[in-house]
This record gives structure tokens, C-alpha cells and sequence, in this order.
């Protein structure tokens, strides 16, 4: 009786916990590996930077990647992987990732749900206004092109090639647009975000990030 039980207990345990292979979908593995990890030796929780639901963590620059493409997040999770996307945290973080991991953990992240959550202090509202001129109307006179014309209206994205910056945390968006600036991230086609950096002064790199986080991030149906 005893080794009935034993057994029983053994593969409700095994039922209850999603695997990497097999029976659980990729939507439940994706969410295993968010909120436990993976299993192997280092291996870290999503949501301890990201959260469970995606929302980010702005205090720390974690960016907010709930909704953003699926294609979109698997990608920048390889070229972190492969060296070509700088990110020193996150570098340790997915390198034990497998290519099933990284399919999960997009599927599962560009479907979640997360308020707006709110960034660290208020927005300053000079900074604001500057931003959202260069945003929507770009500096031609330093060949400079509205955010708008590549992250679409809003800030809301063009999926899939295209994530959404609106509602991203201040923090997150301007550590992006040094890390182009001085060549630290060379993940962008063509070196179109690094020529835009770097002809964006501080005080101007500063604005887009303010206006940008000052506004609501967009909610998608995903199917």
C-alpha cells in the first residue's frame, strides 16, 4: 500500500511542475521559466528583474516587456546571448537558456498583462515637451528623424520588427540610448540607432526617455 502511494505522490509531483520536454505547452514551460527558471545550475527567474506579469522593475532600469512582439523578445534575448546586444546583467542570465527556453519565455512575456507601473519620481514637464518634439517631429538640422517614423504612433511599436517604447521606464530608455551612443549595443540594423545617439546631445537623450515613460504603454490582444 505504501509503495502504491508513493508512487501516486511521485507523479502528481510530476504533473504538478511543468518540464522542458513533453507534456507541458510552451506557454506553460514559458511561465515556469519566469517565475523559477529553468532548473540548471545558475539559473534565474525572469520575474525577479521583469516580474511575473512583465510589468518591470523601473527603480532598477528592469524594462517592461509584457506585450512587447514575441519575435521581438526572442531575438534580443539571442543577441544578448551571442554578445551582440550589451547587457551585463542579463548577459549571466540567459547563457543557460536553451532555444525552446527562449521560444517559451517570448510567448509567454508577449502575452502577459501588466499596468503601468510607476516610474522613479514624477516627469519633468520641460523635459516632456522637448522629448515630444523630437519624438514626433525629429532635428533635421541634425538629420535626426521623429522617434515615431520606426516605433510608430505613440511610441506603440511596429510589430515585429519594432518594439513599443511607450510607457517604458526613463531609466531603461536612456541607459539604451547611451549604450548606442558609445557603441556599447551594435544590435541595430544598418547603425541607425547608434548615428541617432550620438547626434542627440544629453539634455536631448534625456528628453526622449522622459517622453516616452510620461506616456501609457499600448494593450494589444495578442492572439
Amino acid at each position: 500500500m505504501k509503495t502504491v502511494l508513493s508512487a501516486l505522490l511521485l507523479v502528481t509531483s510530476l504533473v504538478a511542475v511543468p518540464t522542458a520536454s513533453g507534456a507541458a505547452s510552451l506557454m506553460d514551460w514559458g511561465r515556469h521559466v519566469a517565475e523559477a527558471g529553468n532548473g540548471r545550475p545558475g539559473s534565474t527567474a525572469c520575474m525577479e528583474c521583469h516580474r511575473l506579469d512583465g510589468g518591470g522593475m523601473p527603480s532598477i532600469g528592469a524594462p517592461r516587456i509584457a506585450g512587447q512582439p514575441e519575435q521581438y523578445i526572442a531575438r534580443e534575448i539571442r543577441e544578448v546571448k551571442a554578445g551582440k546586444r550589451y547587457g551585463p546583467v542579463m548577459a549571466g542570465v540567459v547563457q543557460n537558456l536553451s532555444p525552446r527556453d527562449i521560444r517559451a519565455v517570448a510567448l509567454y512575456y508577449s502575452h502577459a498583462k501588466s499596468p503601468k507601473l510607476p516610474d522613479v519620481g514624477p516627469p519633468d514637464p520641460v523635459l516632456v515637451a522637448e522629448g515630444e518634439h523630437i519624438a514626433t517631429r525629429g532635428l533635421w538640422k541634425k538629420n535626426i528623424p521623429a522617434c515615431v517614423q520606426c516605433h510608430g504612433p505613440n511610441g506603440y511599436g511596429v510589430p515585429p520588427l519594432f518594439p513599443f517604447i511607450a510607457g517604458q521606464n526613463r531609466t531603461y530608455l536612456l541607459r539604451q540610448l547611451m549604450a548606442y551612443a558609445f557603441l556599447k549595443r551594435q544590435d541595430d540594423p544598418q547603425g541607425l540607432m547608434r548615428g541617432i545617439a550620438r547626434r542627440l546631445t544629453m539634455t536631448q537623450r534625456k528628453a526622449v526617455a522622459e517622453y516616452f515613460s510620461s506616456l501609457k504603454p499600448p494593450v494589444r490582444d495578442v492572439p
